[in-house]
């Protein structure tokens, strides 16, 4: 499931998608609304039932997506 796509973008390498959101992938100083933050209440939610966040991944950062398999 994805959750506000363009303050919660995807991010890989040089690939910021959508493109326009780049200023939203500096999740560590500035909280703007509907951004996906490691502790907030979106990410509570969603880990309190047993998904992860593509936030957390290592290899790429995708802040909007949730999956209940990883994926």
């Amino acid at each position: 499931m994805d959750l506000n796509p363009f303050q919660n973008p995807y991010h890989r390498g040089d690939v910021v998608l959508p493109e326009l959101a780049s200023a939203y992938l500096d999740r560590d100083c500035l909280r703007r609304p509907g951004m996906i933050t490691p502790y907030g209440p979106a990410l509570r939610a969603f880990a309190s039932i047993g998904w992860e966040w593509g936030g957390a991944w290592s290899s790429l950062k995708d802040y909007q997506h949730f999956s209940v398999n990883g994926r």
